[in-house]
């Protein structure tokens, strides 16, 4: 991952002490872009700030202050962002004339002739 990268937020499970810091925080299934990548060696982790989501800045142990990041782990890399995904999805279901069928518990895709 990187900045400007195109992620989908996989966990969004946050402690209470968590969520008394945090003003905003990612949802599940929702798509973001990497706004700033920061590395805490001590940690061990990576964490990450988000074009569209930005918190207050907190005081840290050692005085200064800083906005919040989310752990990398939260979320997974893109291919391509989100909405080209859909269109693309879009446009090959349409131009491969593709009909979705309900068929023994599940759903099956079948191209008409």
């Amino acid at each position: 991952m990187k900045v400007g990268s195109f992620i989908e937020c996989i966990d969004d499970k946050f402690t209470s002490e968590q969520l008394k810091k945090l003003v905003k925080i990612p949802k599940e299934g929702d798509y973001y872009t990497i706004r700033d990548i920061e590395e805490y060696p001590h940690l061990n982790r990576a964490g990450i700030r988000l074009e569209e989501l930005s918190n207050p800045p907190i005081e840290l142990k050692d005085g200064n202050m800083h906005e919040p990041s989310f752990n990398i782990f939260r979320f997974r890399e893109l291919e391509i962002p989100p909405p080209m995904e859909l269109e693309i999805r879009e446009a090959l279901d349409n131009d491969l004339g593709l009909e979705t069928i309900e068929e023994d518990d599940g759903l099956l895709r079948r191209i008409r002739n």
